[in-house]
């Protein structure tokens, strides 16, 4: 009698779900594909900010924030000692100088060589390592000029001077589309008003002088915590902790 009832059981639930399968009923839940990320916060010294799409703005901590993802439309911000080394995907490196805001723009594509990758960049300045891009394309976008790149070493800032360490970029006015083609140790400085662009040869101090500042973001910096002890006005001890950054070994 039970081997009768479980056998009438198994039939009926065997039912229902044909008819759940078969009708409005049933609704398999949907599969979201994995956003990949443009890029990644591998480094960078206090402080830095991070806009996200999907978050509200955030100060980054070496606790937490080591290896941020950057999505598409985010925007980091750093302040006047801030610095930060963004790594893109394909090994592309950014180098983000103090007073800087960018937004990094894109799709992230396995396995494809088509993948166009942009950063718009609203103020201060940027240094790039570019990985050959293949048919893709690497851009950095300003209020005045669009440099675009397939791989090189150069430098960028928000006011519309591009300098070339090595490579080649295309630099293009943004009103009037005048393009120049920079190599190897050459600057390009587009107006105010993206219309015109007056371009040159840098001599190898003013190359080394560009370069300033950005060594910091090769060195490892390691969190530590002061504490600062004092007296107030009322005769009490007082104790503030100080973050600071010191090299590794």
């Amino acid at each position: 009698m039970k081997k009768i009832t479980s056998i009438a059981v198994s039939l009926i639930l065997f039912v229902v779900l044909g008819t759940m399968l078969a009708s409005d009923l049933y609704v398999p839940e949907p599969v979201d594909e994995q956003e990949r990320p443009l890029a990644i916060v591998r480094r960078f010294k206090p402080n830095v900010e991070l806009a996200s799409l999907n978050k509200e703005t955030f100060q980054l901590s070496l606790e937490d924030n080591i290896g941020e993802k950057l999505f598409h439309g985010d925007t980091l911000q750093t302040d006047s000692e801030g610095y930060a080394l963004v790594v893109f995907m394909d090994n592309s490196i950014a180098k983000v100088k103090p007073t800087s805001q960018l937004i990094v723009r894109g799709e992230e594509q396995p396995n494809s060589k088509n993948t166009t990758r942009r950063i718009d960049l609203d103020s201060g300045e940027i240094f790039l390592e570019v990985e050959p891009q293949g048919s893709g394309t690497f851009e950095v976008s300003t209020s005045r000029s669009l440099a675009s790149v397939k791989g090189t070493r150069f430098g960028s800032t928000a006011r519309g001077y591009v300098w070339v360490e090595e490579g080649q970029v295309d630099v293009t006015a943004t009103n009037s589309g005048e393009t120049v083609s920079l190599f190897q140790q050459m600057y390009a400085s587009v107006d105010e008003t993206g219309n015109s662009i007056e371009s040159g040869t840098l001599t190898t101090d003013e190359v080394e002088e560009l370069q300033e500042g950005y060594e910091t973001l090769d060195e490892d910096l390691i969190e530590k915590t002061i504490i600062i002890r004092f007296r107030d006005v009322n005769g009490q001890i007082r104790e503030v902790p100080i973050t600071i950054f010191e090299k590794g070994n």
